[in-house]
């Protein structure tokens, strides 16, 4: 279907393959490379901490071995001159676009609150994932820095509030914050995992992923960072950090086809130390962008399938070309019905229509076609058929003259005939019992006698039709079929109130009584 979905299906080709391998753990391989090259970085000049490990700074570290790189650390200037210090324990991570999309930090301590809601408010924070809680096993991880109730708290010169209070699902709660400084009042969306313990994982792949689809869309697009943390700021916080990096790349599109998470957990570590800290949360890493990338063909399939159907998607993410081509189809479908309509009750159609026919249509608010009643005679049919002369019957075989029925005349179709009819004579009928008539054992030479009603002593109503339907002709001339004999002449035998009407060549049988075998064969 598209490159993204193929680099998808390699990637979970090389997982699957990766499981079948006797005696060798490739997850544990995996992260025991990262850990070593990790390592490596404390002797390279460009991986510094001494920012973070000055002597004035070292009270605001959680923990004094997880220390932010110089490099990437977040410089802290609002109101710097008047607390004395640029400093906080949190690093930039750079996003798909390659601009700093997270800012992954510490838990506040209680001395750092003030610079914790200085740096939100200096780089217009708008969404906070808090993945821990205030207190785990019996110790402090994180210091509240948001109030229980709607009366807000004094963060120095910050007035903190909870607006609402929402449970997302059961691991995850939503609270909207308003921030005001001064004047200014800003809102700030706070999700916290509550069901996450301290170097372990979460119990629910669903729950999770499902706060991450959450706070990409409560972020939107926005381009200032969003605000991630746990306790130390660098397990559990970069495995949400790297989850939704994936997450953005799928949305995007952009996922290559050597992709490998191992290469992303490398680059999250070059800008936050010990971003995912456990060989278990490597692990449950693996488990939930494997459960995303499974859902995401899932999508696409199912979307293509809409797509076939010519049916809307249910998705937003689906590519805007596929949307295109299914407008354009339900577009030229309902032109086409538009037509259609118009030219059955436009305006247009009508006086072309005037034009064309030799006699114009009734008058009526819509068109319809004549009809007959089960009780009508031949003659009261349509005025337009009256003077129609019925087709002169041919010499044929018994079997084909009574077995079958004609079809009706098609005036646009039809062409000359040879003028070489057959003459029915009258004199002396031969007798014709009803069983040769309905088995259509005739004798020729009955043919070329009159069939009237009195020779014609038959029960069936089919075969009273016929002989009051059919004149005998006479003579024959050499003429088309298009001219019409006018059979209300007084010269003829017949009287004019038995005329014979368009339909009436073979009649179809009137009455509850069935037509015999031959007819409806």
């Amino acid at each position: 279907m598209s490159q993204v979905a193929e680099n998808l299906r390699g990637f979970l080709a090389r997982v699957e393959g990766a499981k079948y391998k006797v005696g060798e753990d490739t997850l544990t391989k995996e992260f025991q490379e990262i850990r070593n090259r990790s390592a490596a970085f404390k002797q390279d000049n460009d991986y510094s901490t001494e920012a973070g490990g000055s002597q004035e700074n070292l009270k605001k570290n959680r923990y004094k071995d997880i220390l932010p790189y110089d490099q990437t650390r977040v410089p802290v200037t609002f109101l710097a001159e008047e607390i004395g210090s640029d400093y906080i324990n949190a690093s930039f991570i750079k996003g798909v676009d390659n601009q700093p999309r997270y800012i992954a930090t510490q838990g506040p301590l209680s001395h750092t609150l003030v610079d914790f809601w200085r740096m939100i408010w200096q780089y217009q924070v708008k969404v906070i994932v808090m993945a821990c809680r205030e207190v785990e096993q019996g110790k402090k991880k994180c210091e509240r820095y948001w109030p229980l109730d709607e009366e807000p708290v004094l963060h120095g010169p910050f007035a903190v509030s909870t607006v609402a209070k929402v449970k997302v699902n059961p691991e995850v709660v939503f609270r909207n914050l308003k921030v005001t400084f001064q004047e200014e009042t800003r809102e700030v969306g706070h999700f916290q995992y509550i069901a996450w313990p301290d170097r372990g994982i979460p119990d629910s792949y669903s729950c999770f992923l499902e706060m991450i689809k959450l706070v990409r869309q409560h972020q939107g697009q926005h381009s200032t960072p969003m605000c991630v943390h746990c306790s130390a700021g660098c397990g559990r916080t970069g495995v949400i950090c790297t989850v939704e990096y994936i997450q953005t790349l799928l949305h995007k599109q952009k996922v290559p086809s050597d992709f490998s998470i191992f290469e992303v957990v490398m680059e999250m570590r070059r800008q936050r130390p010990s971003a995912i800290q456990t060989k278990e949360q490597y692990d449950f890493l693996y488990h939930a962008v494997t459960e995303m990338f499974e859902k995401q063909l899932n999508d696409l399939n199912h979307n293509y399938e809409n797509l076939k159907q010519n049916k809307t998607p249910y998705y937003d993410d689906v590519a805007p070309q596929l949307k295109t081509s299914h407008a354009m189809a339900v577009y030229r479908k309902n032109e086409h019905s538009a037509r259609t309509s118009l030219s059955l009750e436009g305006s247009d159609m009508n006086d072309m229509y005037a034009k064309v026919q030799k006699k114009p249509p009734p008058p009526s608010s819509s068109l319809s076609l004549p009809t007959t009643t089960e009780n009508q005679s031949p003659t009261s049919s349509h005025h337009q058929y009256d003077n129609f002369r019925p087709r002169p019957i041919i010499s044929k075989p018994a079997e084909q003259l009574y077995s079958t029925v004609p079809p009706k005349p098609n005036r646009s179709s039809v062409r000359p005939v040879s003028s070489s009819y057959a003459v029915i004579d009258t004199s002396g009928p031969p007798e014709a019992t009803s069983k040769e008539l309905s088995q259509g054992t005739i004798p020729s030479a009955a043919i070329k006698k009159t069939l009237s009603i009195d020779n014609m002593r038959v029960n069936n109503r089919w075969s009273q039709n016929i002989a009051s339907n059919y004149t005998v002709i006479s003579e024959c001339h050499a003429r088309s079929l298009d001219e019409y004999e006018d059979v209300t002449d007084p010269a003829k035998s017949r009287p004019p109130t038995e005329g014979i009407g368009f339909n009436c060549r073979i009649g179809k049988p009137k009455g509850p009584r069935d037509p015999p075998p031959e007819w409806i064969r």
